[in-house]
């Protein structure tokens, strides 16, 4: 017995040590990683700061607020992106649409929202970000680009005229955006800020820059080629901007740019950035997949552009290189706000861990209330407590098609189909009343849920009733210990720019594993939420449980 301590004893010194290892290794990368960060730094480039400030008038509950964040190219990169949005919540892009992109703010009831958001962005003079690969136009997009709607107006009389009398007709197919550009170019310029049909700019004889763009892409689709109208900026210090149009072409599986306003053809400028790219708008809203009539939502937007004074971004010298595998700046914003809230989940781990070891708390895993905080945390509250309680209840009353003798694989697939039927009528129930749009947010927490019911099932059966809800009660308190750690965006962002400090996380978790002065009972007021104490029975050599002692 004296040697087996000693081994123990051993085993816990080198661990200790390890753990020691790994907390200095930590705190030596991040402090690395730091001053080779600062010393890429670069002071040739441009930083800018847009900011959209918006107040939103909703009548109808249910309302969801689309916002366009600026495309990268190999000029500008997206740094960051910093939110305000009281009153309503953000939720994730619909994955059935053509455009994927965007910030998706869902308001619960009517009432008037102000929402604030910012972008900070890398502006080089030289290409050297890495852009998005062009690949070829699914039918879908194709259709879309080339489609007719109450703007074009691509079958009136009027426009095949044009069509004809400019002899774009006769025009061979890859010189067709060039005599296009050179026609609606030379349309004298309107000082309307209104947008009329093509029909009407063409019968007027004149077009500011958005109603050029509008011709351009007419004439465009009119001869088979797909086209769009670009929604964007020029970087410029303007304390009130406005958005600014130009036409994009697609020709031999490439995108090409051409300002008809301005006179710019094969491409803009680098300071000209585009927002929207599929005629949503940098700002619209829509309500169950279908647009807001004027009467039910109302938007002012003010937008501003400031140079900022501090540069920061990345160097020329590492693009390219290996190590930038490892420079998580590089990827786009919509990538890191999603990975960033994935460097939070050791962190909740780790809380649940230290109450787990030190306070000895019995909980359903150390996983469980951590990913169920990311349920809550990707989707509404009352989403995950809704379906939780409809398929406990339906798990509960199902319980007669298993029993305790049958398999694990056959008794999980019975209580993952109950799970899946709970889901449905949950969204439905929401649905119907409301609260929630989006049935695909609620499919994240399915695996985790049916594994929680088939645990508090087994513990009813082996510890009884009393123990499995005391545990179950203990899974949702650190769910909801765990929930604050998941909303510190700046905490994610930081470990996300310096991920070897989970380094540091690894040691905590090892010291915490090895925690040498054993666990501590809960306070009096805690001890009805203790499970009673098992002891053996001398005797007869069995477990038996009794009560906790104040």
């Amino acid at each position: 017995m004296k040697t087996k301590k000693t081994a123990e004893h051993e085993i816990r010194y080198k661990m200790r040590r390890f753990a020691t290892y790994l907390l200095i290794t930590g705190f030596t990368l991040v402090f690395t990683h730091y001053i080779f960060l600062k010393s890429q730094q670069v002071h040739n480039d441009e930083n800018w700061l847009i900011t959209l400030d918006g107040i939103h008038t909703i009548k109808q509950a249910g309302t969801i607020i689309n916002i366009q964040p600026p495309y990268e190219s190999e000029n500008i990169r997206l740094i960051s992106r910093n939110l305000s949005h009281a009153g309503l919540r953000i939720i994730p892009p619909q994955h059935d649409t053509i455009n994927r992109r965007g910030i998706r703010l869902r308001a619960n009831k009517p009432g008037t929202y102000q929402v604030s958001i910012e972008y900070a962005l890398q502006l080089s003079q030289n290409p050297k970000f890495h852009a998005p690969s062009i690949s070829k136009l699914d039918p879908k997009k194709l259709q879309l680009f080339l489609s007719n709607n109450e703007w074009l107006q691509l079958e009136d009389p009027v426009l095949e005229k044009i069509y004809k009398d400019t002899g774009l007709n006769k025009t061979v197919y890859e010189k067709l955006p060039e005599r296009i550009f050179e026609f609606v170019q030379q349309l004298p310029h309107s000082k309307s800020s209104s947008i009329r049909t093509v029909i009407n700019i063409i019968s007027s004889g004149s077009a500011n820059h958005r109603e050029r763009a509008l011709l351009m892409v007419a004439l465009c689709r009119k001869s088979g080629i797909p086209s769009r109208v670009i929604t964007g900026l020029k970087l410029q210090d303007d304390p009130s901007a406005y958005p600014d149009y130009w036409v994009e072409v697609y020709i031999d599986d490439q995108w090409i740019s051409y300002h008809p306003g301005l006179g710019y053809r094969n491409k803009l400028p680098v300071n000209y950035i585009a927002l929207d790219k599929y005629g949503d708008g940098i700002v619209s809203a829509s309500i169950k997949g279908l647009p807001v009539s004027s009467s039910d939502y109302v938007a002012s937007n003010d937008i501003m552009i400031e140079r900022m004074s501090v540069t920061i971004g990345a160097n020329d010298k590492i693009h390219g290189h290996w190590y930038q595998i490892f420079m998580l700046d590089r990827l786009s914003v919509e990538t890191r706000n999603q990975l960033s809230l994935l460097m939070l989940l050791p962190l909740g781990a780790l809380l649940c861990s230290i109450i787990r070891q030190v306070v000895g708390l019995h909980s359903y895993g150390v996983f469980t209330p951590t990913i169920l905080a990311l349920a809550i945390t990707y989707t509404e509250i009352e989403t995950t407590v809704l379906i939780l309680a409809i398929t406990i209840v339906l798990v509960y009353f199902g319980r007669p098609t298993f029993h305790q003798e049958m398999s694990r694989t056959p008794r999980l697939s019975i209580i993952f189909t109950l799970v899946a039927i709970g889901m449905v009528i949950g969204v439905s129930i929401l649905d119907y009343f409301s609260l929630a749009t989006d049935g695909h947010l609620v499919l994240l927490p399915i695996v985790i849920i049916t594994s929680l019911i088939d645990r508090f099932f087994s513990a009813m059966e082996l510890h009884g009733n009393h123990i499995a809800f005391i545990r179950l009660l203990w899974t949702f308190i650190l769910m909801l210990a765990v929930l604050p750690i998941l909303q510190l965006n700046w905490l994610g962002e930081w470990i996300l720019r310096y991920p070897e400090f989970h380094l540091i996380t690894l040691s905590l978790l090892i010291l915490v594993a090895y925690y040498p002065f054993g666990k501590h009972k809960l306070p009096t007021w805690l001890r009805l939420l203790s499970e009673p104490e098992k002891t053996i029975d001398t005797k007869n050599g069995n477990d038996q449980i009794k009560s906790q002692k104040n």
